[in-house]
This record gives structure tokens, C-alpha cells and sequence, in this order.
């Protein structure tokens, strides 16, 4: 564990679940920084450097901040990895970077067993303009920005057991940026942000129930779900991450009866470069999904925000 930062400039640092620090410039100029990276999810390395990226920037998007560079994190088997693959990598990276109107400033990479790709992405952002997990407010809505499923399709990936049109759905998915999602953001009133990636749906929702003191409703048929990721899960493709996910909302959770096992797999499934994750008031949120469906998104109004119970997370059918 690090130990506590001492700088008043800190704005946002490790006391707080945030998906960035933040440091203030100077001037309500501020600094956001993130990093992020991880073994390949997919086959295809520019598809794999390509979704690294994007997950990266997504922390920078969470927070509200405007991405201004990248740096590269690469490490590979430099012995029996060839490099037209790293090269694969790093452009698929670089087309990423390239949409989000950024650059690839530099980077660094070592010799590892087992390739690992991801960025430090450095953006800004004015003062009064940050979003955080804390903010949340009893009769929000809670509207998720992308399909879930992709930890379930990646472990099929792994076992060659998804097909060819569930493969590009999730990659499709994965590879897009949050770029537009959080500029629609910009008509409506945000109380609390964060994205939905390695801890799950439930597990992002818990972090931002604990920082604003509030509990959660959700609607487990109500998520976009993945192509053939809802029967991967019924056949038993679940990442060990995504079933550390469920044991650990468990104790905060009560499941309504009759839901499927597979419809709570989904909603704890451990998600690279997820859809961000809103919190607006309750006659807000219709419109918000639909303006995100427009932009392309796989948009959905997932559940609502409620006072203080036991359990925190309340998931109906």
C-alpha cells in the first residue's frame, strides 16, 4: 500500500475510488491522470492495442477530463513473440489514440513471459467541471452506455469457443471510445460518474453507493447484453475475475427470486473498456439514453437510486 499523499494540490488521489487523480495547475487548470493495462482479451493484436487504448482514455472520460497525450506500457516475450506483433499492438493503439485526437508521446517496454499492453493517458480539465463517483442522489436514474458481456466472450475467445460474429460484436464494443458519450453528458444535469469496467456493473454501482451514502435499485433484464453472451454464460464461460465480482457484492446484495444465474453473471461480469455509467435525475434519463442510442451507443436506463438500506444493492427482475 502507498502511503498518504501530502500535497494540497492533490485534488483527487488515492482516498477516493475516483477513476483518476486529479492535480490542480494552478488557475482552475486541472491535471487528470490515469493508467491502465492488461494480457490481450482478443486474438488480433491491433484489435487488442486498439481496446487497451480505449479502455485507458475511458478513466480520463469518467472524470470529465479531455485527453491531451498518451503513453505506452508494453511488455513481451521478445523471444518468442514476433515483432510484427508488438508492431500490431502498438498501431492498433495508435488508431485509437488517433479518434480520440491524441498522439502516442512515448512509452516504454520491457522483456516479460506474457504480453501486457496499456497507456497512462493525461488529460485536462477546468475547475467545477470533474465527475466523480461521489454525488448520487436518491431518485437518480442510473443509464449505462455500453452492452455488457465482454469478460464472458473474452473467456470463450480464450477457449475457441465463440464464433466469428460474437468475436467483431464484442471487439466492436470494446474498441469504441466514451468520447461522444460523455460530451451528450454536457445537456444534462450529472450528479455522480464512473465507467463500468474490471469490477462489474454491481461492483462499479457499490463503489459509487459507499462514496455518495445512498443504495441501488436495478433491473437485471434491463442491461444491453452482448451477442451469444448471455448463452457463453449458461455454458460456464466465466472469467475468474467475474466470479470474484459476485462473491465480493454478495454481502451487499439481495437478489430478488427467480432471477437466472446467468443474469447475475452478467451484472458482476468483469468488463474491458465498459460504457460509462450516469447518475441524473429520474426525468432526465430516457433522453439521455436515447441521445447516447443515437451516437451509437447500447444504451440503457438500468435501475434507480434510493435512500440508505440493508442490503445496499436491491436487483429485481
Amino acid at each position: 500500500m502507498l502511503p498518504p499523499a501530502d500535497d494540497e494540490n492533490l485534488l483527487v488521489g488515492l482516498e477516493s475510488p475516483d477513476d483518476a487523480a486529479v492535480y490542480s495547475l494552478g488557475g482552475g487548470r486541472l491535471l487528470v491522470a490515469s493508467v491502465d493495462f492488461f494480457t490481450p482479451v482478443v486474438d488480433d493484436p491491433e484489435d487488442f492495442g486498439a481496446i487497451a487504448a480505449a479502455n485507458a482514455l475511458s478513466d480520463l472520460y469518467a472524470m470529465g477530463a479531455t485527453p491531451a497525450f498518451a503513453l505506452s506500457v508494453l511488455a513481451v516475450p521478445a523471444a518468442t513473440l514476433s515483432t510484427e506483433v508488438a508492431a500490431g499492438i502498438l498501431r492498433g493503439a495508435a488508431a485509437t489514440c488517433e479518434e480520440a485526437g491524441i498522439v502516442i508521446a512515448g512509452g516504454h517496454s520491457i522483456d516479460d513471459d506474457e504480453p501486457k499492453f496499456g497507456l497512462v493517458a493525461i488529460g485536462f480539465a477546468e475547475a467545477g467541471r470533474i465527475y466523480r463517483k461521489t454525488g448520487a442522489r436518491p431518485d437518480d436514474a442510473i443509464v449505462l452506455g455500453k452492452a455488457l458481456g465482454t469478460g464472458i466472450v473474452a473467456t470463450a475467445i480464450k477457449r475457441d469457443a465463440a464464433d466469428d460474429p460474437t468475436v467483431r460484436a464484442a471487439v466492436r464494443s470494446m474498441r469504441q471510445l466514451n468520447r461522444e458519450a460523455v460530451v451528450l453528458l454536457q445537456g444534462h444535469d450529472v450528479h455522480s460518474l464512473t465507467d463500468v469496467t474490471g469490477f462489474g456493473l454491481l461492483g462499479h454501482l457499490r463503489e459509487v453507493c459507499v462514496a455518495s451514502e445512498v443504495s441501488a435499485r436495478v433491473f437485471a433484464s434491463a442491461p444491453r447484453i452482448l451477442p451469444e453472451a448471455l448463452e457463453l454464460a449458461e455454458a460456464g464461460f466465466v472469467p475468474g475475475g467475474t466470479q470474484r465480482n459476485r462473491d465480493s457484492v454478495e454481502p451487499v446484495t439481495g437478489w430478488e427470486p427467480g432471477i437466472a444465474e446467468a443474469d447475475r453473471i452478467l451484472l458482476c461480469d468483469a468488463q474491458t473498456s465498459g460504457g460509462l455509467l450516469a447518475f441524473v435525475p429520474r426525468h432526465e434519463a430516457s433522453e439521455l439514453a436515447a441521445e447516447w442510442e443515437a451516437a451509437g451507443y447500447a444504451a440503457s436506463v438500468v435501475g434507480f437510486i434510493e435512500e440508505p438500506t440493508k442490503p445496499m444493492l436491491i436487483v429485481e427482475e
